[in-house]
């Protein structure tokens, strides 16, 4: 008798296609965990692939729950994903560090990324000027990265793949 162990769904995906989903994708759902409390956030991103690392940009108003749980998380999740139906999905989950990124560096390189391949939710609110509150940018350090897909891919692969 099968055992919830022996239960494999989807086949794993190669570092190439796990690549390409995540350049092509630009949001996923950030989780993140302190103590005994969990928070998970949809989120715009961008992946740099030379660096190896996904760089987040925080829009809130001040203290807000994602400001804390970004400070004190000791380790977080990015979910990318993709549904048509069950015989068309893929899924990635990235599982790394998260750190606040220098100001310097963020517009002398990670602000492009971010702009080139996010799916920007924030829309106009990102770009105003009187914006009460808080900007931070954030970049996940990967530490682990697994893809599964069923059937067919639903996204488009190649191996140069960008939005």
């Amino acid at each position: 008798m099968p055992t919830n162990d022996d239960v494999t769904i989807g086949v794993t995906m190669g570092p190439e296609e796990i690549i390409s989903l995540l350049k092509s994708k630009g949001h996923g759902v950030l989780s993140m965990g302190v103590d005994d409390h969990g928070y998970g956030v949809p989120m715009s991103y961008g992946y740099d692939e030379d660096q190896n690392t996904i760089v987040i940009e925080f829009v809130t108003s001040n203290g807000t729950k994602k400001d804390t749980f970004a400070v004190e998380t000791e380790e977080a999740t990015l979910t990318v994903y993709n549904y048509e139906d069950r015989s068309a999905w893929e899924s990635v989950i990235v599982t790394g560090t998260i750190h606040p990124i220098a100001e310097e560096l963020v517009y002398d390189r990670f602000a492009a990324l971010f702009f080139s391949q996010s799916d920007d939710a924030a829309g106009q609110l990102r770009w105003a000027t009187e914006l009460e509150g808080n900007r931070q940018w954030y970049e996940l350090r990967p530490t682990g990265v697994t893809g599964r897909h069923g059937g067919q891919l639903p996204h488009k692969h190649t191996d140069d793949s960008t939005r």
